[in-house]
């Protein structure tokens, strides 16, 4: 079964400003990034429950998962929840950034 990806208007912005601190020390870089981003991403098409609960799913109450992408100090997870036949990306953080809080993902209904 091949899902659907959908990414929340959070996760995009923080995405883009990832993406223009990136640029401003190299574009090629940059664009390295995004594309790996995209197909990790993508990747999620097939089989998103390969992919380990995150340490916020024993409280946020929904199969939260992530996936790790990049090398070492650039490492990224993507926080995902999969509803349906849909996988909702709600946020994309640098591997060194804290775990989420109560107040940093969407209420189930919106997820």
């Amino acid at each position: 079964m091949n899902f659907r990806v959908e990414i929340t208007r959070e996760a995009a912005r923080e995405v883009e400003r990832r993406y223009r601190t990136i640029a401003d020390q190299s574009r090629p870089a940059a664009k390295r990034w995004q594309a790996n981003l995209l197909k990790t991403i993508d990747s999620l098409k097939s089989n998103p429950e390969r992919f380990p609960l995150a340490p916020e799913s024993d409280w946020y109450g929904r199969d939260l998962r992530e996936v790790y992408f990049g090398k070492r100090l650039h490492t990224y997870r993507v926080i995902f929840v999969i509803r349906d036949a849909t996988v909702y990306i709600l946020r994309v953080r640098h591997g060194s950034q804290d775990f989420l809080g109560t107040d940093d993902l969407p209420p189930l209904h919106l997820a």
